[in-house]
């Protein structure tokens, strides 16, 4: 393992990295430690070597970047789209002849497709996980992390080899060739969100009242978050929000009901936290959060029926081929293709139309 800090040894094991048919690529960032996530360590792994890179030395990453962009090498990652969303957002680097050894695994139907049981399954390589929640931001890293890390791209070339030749068995190769093209085309794009509380879970059932608590509790988490450069998760939970909200405490003695809050954090947010009950109890009925909408099928039970006639027959085609239903069509897609009447929807890939299509287009006309 070579860890590398300096512009020289960099541009070093880039010529030797061009020099490749094919390398291998991870990434590691700080997202459970900061707001402002980053990219914190570039791995690599050619012929005998695994190297470490450190993109926070203000080293001039451009040749990597080239050789991400350039079609002379192949590029094997596994879960490649938040990696490439992440170089993209910091360096603007984009990706050309990739494989993902996730789609692969995917695409043949195992129960498991992280990489630890893929290194498992397939080399008896059982990865240490300690340090899959650790900061990557730290410095200077200890080596049994930098260990890790490198463990990350050691053996992908070699597994792509193997998932490839299953996949060539089972005809079905050029199912993942599409599914990689498509990540050519992936960008980091800044979610512009109106209304950020909605992401929460268990909405549902509340009533406005109790989404203005939520609504305001998040965003003043938020703030926090940002102020500190933590995570919001960090500063306090989801289920204290929803929980908070529910019971309302508009006095500090009231706080004691909202079990799910730690006396700690009752201290630290306690008085924030019952000034925005207050301020929410208040507000009129104007200016309270809509409850959110109902999904599309539920609305219209026309189109319900003929999602729930699509989905049966992309089962019976997955029996057969034994891969995860959401693989071959998810429920969006089958939603798009009974809104459409046709398989022609932007989510619909062609080996998919071609593995089910003549199954779904059946399925309308029934």
């Amino acid at each position: 393992m070579i860890f590398i800090d300096q512009q020289e040894p960099f541009d070093a094991a880039m010529t030797r990295a061009a020099a490749q048919p094919v390398v291998a690529v991870d990434t590691e960032a700080d997202s459970l430690h900061s707001y402002f996530d980053k990219v914190c360590l570039i791995q690599m792994s050619i012929s005998g070597e695994d190297l470490i890179i450190d993109p926070l030395k203000k080293i001039d990453l451009g040749r990597f970047g080239a050789l991400l962009a350039g079609r002379g090498v192949q590029k094997v990652l596994h879960g490649a789209d938040y990696d490439l969303r992440i170089l993209n957002r910091d360096f603007g680097f984009t990706i050309a002849n990739v494989v993902d050894t996730s789609i692969c695994a995917q695409l043949l139907g195992y129960e498991g497709i992280g990489l630890a049981a893929l290194l498992e399954r397939h080399f008896g390589i059982q990865v240490d996980k300690s340090h899959q929640r650790a900061d990557w931001a730290m410095r200077p890293l200890p080596r049994n992390m930098l260990e890790y890390a490198a463990t990350d791209t050691r053996h992908l070339i070699p597994l792509a080899e193997k998932l490839r030749a299953e996949l060539e068995a089972l005809g079905r190769w050029e199912w993942a060739v599409e599914e990689f093209a498509r990540l050519e085309n992936v960008r980091f794009e800044k979610e512009e969100v109106e209304e950020p509380f909605r992401r929460l879970k268990g909405l549902g059932g509340l009533d406005r009242r109790t989404l203005a608590v939520v609504q305001r509790l998040y965003d003043h988490r938020d703030t926090l978050a940002r102020k500190a450069d933590r995570p919001p998760f960090k500063i306090f939970s989801n289920e204290i929000i929803l929980e908070t909200a529910r019971v309302k405490p508009a006095a500090p003695a009231e706080l004691e009901n909202v079990k799910v809050l730690p006396p700690s954090q009752r201290q630290r947010y306690g008085r924030d936290i019952v000034r925005i009950v207050r301020e929410s109890l208040a507000l009129s009925e104007d200016a309270l959060p809509q409850r959110a909408e109902s999904k599309p099928w539920a609305r219209d039970k026309a189109l319900e029926t003929r999602v729930n006639k699509l989905k049966a027959a992309r089962d019976k085609v997955v029996k057969e081929l034994k891969i995860d239903p959401a693989v071959l069509a998810p429920r969006h897609v089958l939603t798009a293709i009974a809104e459409a009447g046709t398989l022609e929807v932007p989510a619909m890939r062609e080996w998919q139309k071609h593995v089910v299509g003549d199954a779904l287009l059946a399925a309308l006309k029934a």
